[in-house]
């Protein structure tokens, strides 16, 4: 019998129930709008939100124009940025709301 880690065992189990996708949709989330924070500012709580991830584009809702375009101007360093914290390329793109 070979022992497997608790972490391959809580995959296994979290795979047989179909939650996989929505845990990793979570993580995603709220990584990146620590992230988005960390990224562009404070003011960014209020402003700027990832609010949904599927397929490796993560949407992101701005109700400010100029942190938009500082993202815009920066996506490629936030996705690489993003990526890195989540220990992956779990990132492909990002989509805006406005």
């Amino acid at each position: 019998m070979s022992w497997n880690s608790f972490k391959d065992l809580a995959d296994q189990v979290v795979d047989k129930k179909g939650i996989k996708n929505q845990i990793q949709e979570s993580l995603v989330l709220e990584t990146a709008n620590k992230i988005l924070i960390d990224f562009l500012s404070e003011q960014t709580k209020d402003k700027l939100s990832a609010v949904y991830f599927r397929n490796g584009i993560l949407t992101i809702a701005a109700l400010d124009d100029n942190l938009l375009k500082q993202l815009l101007n920066d996506k490629d360093l936030f996705i690489t940025s993003l990526n890195s914290k989540l220990g992956d390329n779990i990132i492909e793109d990002l989509n805006f709301l406005s």
